[in-house]
């Protein structure tokens, strides 16, 4: 078992985002008039807040007692076939972004994930939370995000929210 665990954990995908109250600035460029607008945006990500282990929920590095998951270090989530040939996300044929993001649940609930694009207009990101890991302990979630930009991501679980941004790039 706790080898499959360790599998699993591998697998988790790291974001980076932006704390609860903090969002993205956001203008429009004037450099044409007849031209559409174009934003132009500060993303500033969340960045993790150091090893979070509580009822031995491992390295998770984001989070509060009740709700964690793990951050990547640097605010973006890139999707492509990286330098050494692996990948954190996958673009999809019609465009959009999946990545996987692991949570760790201190209290019983079911999580629900919804996000928005901070830095444009974009649909609200999809979650997948799939049934079958208790109401406590690793959830693992697929996220889809329409397009690239600055994202902002609220976890909900039994009243505990857990927010945070991060800059979604294809390479």
């Amino acid at each position: 078992m706790a080898a499959s665990l360790a599998g699993v954990l591998s697998l988790v995908v790291v974001f980076s985002g932006c704390a609860k109250g903090h969002t993205a600035s956001q203008s429009r460029s004037s450099t044409n008039a007849s031209s559409p607008p174009s934003y132009v945006t500060v993303c500033s990500v969340t960045q993790p807040s150091g090893s979070v282990q509580v009822d031995g929920s491992g390295s998770f590095n984001y989070g509060n007692e009740r709700l964690r998951t793990i951050l990547w270090p640097h605010g973006t989530l890139r999707a492509g076939r990286l330098p050494n040939g692996g990948s954190y996300a996958t673009v999809r044929q019609d465009g959009s972004i999946r990545a996987k993001l692991g949570w760790w649940r201190s209290t019983p609930g079911t999580l629900t994930i919804s996000g928005q694009r901070l830095d444009g207009p974009a649909p609200p990101l999809h979650a997948d939370v799939p049934a079958g890991y208790g109401e406590t302990g690793f959830q693992p979630t697929a996220i889809v995000f329409p397009s690239v930009g600055c994202w902002r991501i609220e976890g909900h679980l039994a009243g505990a929210i857990l927010e945070f941004v991060v800059r979604v790039v294809k390479v």
